[in-house]
């Protein structure tokens, strides 16, 4: 028993030591994100071949590993690549090893978790909760070892073999399996963490520069146009004179937006918060936006409920306004505008979906960031950085969720008005991007 407890500890170091120390090590590193998976996804590669070779003893002979833990974590949280890889390096390995019925029950489940993360791997990294995702995996984990026992069944015939490996290799290969997942999700949470201090941190920053500044830059900025006005009044003027004064004037109705937007950056609460009707406000946005829509050729399709929340009037419409503008501005070749309201436990939901052109989970994470944009020279990057602010300050949640040419889906949380809506409540959807 000490011998056999110890060879479990060996596997559950195995697959700890790939998920916890690896994970930390490439957290420090300048590197994308897709290298990251790929080295994480190598190292749980690593982790396989050395469960397999240092395997779990059990009477007459018989022997397992954990393996298919370090399969399921590493093909739910790293895709359909990782999956095949991962399976691949297990498949071959068994080979190598050697044994025909060793061989084909590993070759039936690995088949069979490539294909349930395949298919799976979307709906677990975008709908389910953190909890949920621990318990799907524990789950999966439980059925692939109780099938694992029953093709095993076939070669043993021996009762007590039988029920010796079932009492520990059906403990031991769930508790991986928990210890794993949650190894994963503590890991993730405090990296996202880490991400949203330092940039809160890059917030501040510039939070303090605009309120310095910015009354100081617009005041001559008003003076200045204010003249030009006058010129453009003059009969003095001729035509192409008055051409280059408009466009100056324009210039400077540009750098009033964009002190406007550093203003909205840095002011830390609204100044008057009233009741809004989250309905009324959306139309009211929505018939701002109607022509550079139709310009686009977008179809906006609604499905709004008079629902209630606290804010500034003309910050929450600039929220929308932003948010709307960009997913238009995404759609260059026409599209589909989703604009939904529902009720979400105490919150009231936005959900904000265009078929645009989308954006990689490397975009994802820099949005909010100041002159940061992924509109070239057309944009600033204030706009979502505004964004974030206003939801922040409205003691709201904001979550993006967007894969290349497919489109981005924006869901914007702000508590409810009204008790009356609270009972009214759904399950909150979870993403797995979180932003600021």
């Amino acid at each position: 028993m000490p011998s056999l407890i110890k060879e479990i500890l060996l596997n559950l170091f195995f697959i700890i030591l790939a998920l916890l120390i690896v994970p930390i090590w490439l957290e420090e590193r300048r590197i994308s994100d897709h290298l990251k998976t790929i080295l994480k996804t190598i190292a749980i590669g690593v982790c396989i071949i050395f469960c397999m070779t240092f395997p779990i003893h059990t009477t007459g002979g018989l022997i397992f590993d954990l393996r298919q833990v370090a399969i399921w974590i590493g093909g739910l949280y790293g895709g359909a690549f990782s999956a095949i890889f991962l399976s691949i390096v297990t498949v071959i390995y068994r080979i190598i090893i050697g044994g025909t019925e060793g061989i084909i029950i590993t070759m039936i489940i690995t088949a069979i978790q490539v294909i349930i993360c395949f298919f799976f791997y979307q709906k677990f990294q975008t709908y389910l909760s953190v909890k949920n995702r621990i318990v799907t995996i524990i789950l999966l984990s439980v059925g692939t070892t109780i099938l694992t026992i029953v093709l095993s069944r076939i070669w043993i015939v021996d009762e007590y073999q039988l029920s010796h490996i079932i009492s520990t290799y059906f403990p031991a290969q769930p508790l991986a399996a928990f210890l794993g997942a949650y190894i994963t999700e503590t890991i993730r949470k405090h990296s996202e963490l880490r991400r949203r201090i330092i940039r809160a941190e890059k917030m501040e920053v510039v939070g303090h520069l605009a309120a310095s500044i910015s009354h100081e830059v617009r005041n001559p900025l008003t003076v200045s146009r204010g003249f030009m006005q006058l010129l453009l009044q003059s009969e003095r003027m001729n035509y192409k004179d008055k051409q280059y004064i408009q466009i100056a004037i324009e210039e400077i109705d540009r750098a009033e937006a964009i002190i406007t937007d550093y203003l909205t950056f840095a002011k830390p609460a609204p100044e008057h918060v009233e009741k809004l009707n989250v309905k009324t406000e959306i139309e009211r946005v929505i018939d701002i936006l109607r022509p550079l829509a139709n310009m686009n050729s977008i179809e906006i399709q609604t499905s709004l409920l008079p629902f209630a929340v606290k804010g500034e009037r003309q910050k929450f419409q600039q929220c929308l306004l932003n948010v709307m503008k960009n997913a238009i501005e995404a759609m260059p070749s026409g599209g589909t505008l989703r604009i939904n309201v529902s009720i979400d436990k105490d919150y009231v939901l936005i959900h904000i979906g265009d078929t645009g052109v989308g954006m990689t989970k490397e975009q994802i994470e820099r949005l909010g960031e100041p002159y940061f944009t992924t509109k070239g020279a057309k944009g600033t990057g204030l706009g979502m950085m505004v964004v974030y602010r206003i939801v922040e300050t409205m003691k709201g949640d904001l979550f993006i969720h967007s894969e290349v040419g497919e489109g981005t889906d924006v869901y914007m949380y702000f508590p409810s008005y009204y008790k009356s809506d609270i009972e009214k409540s759904s399950g909150r959807p979870q993403f797995e991007q979180v932003s600021y």
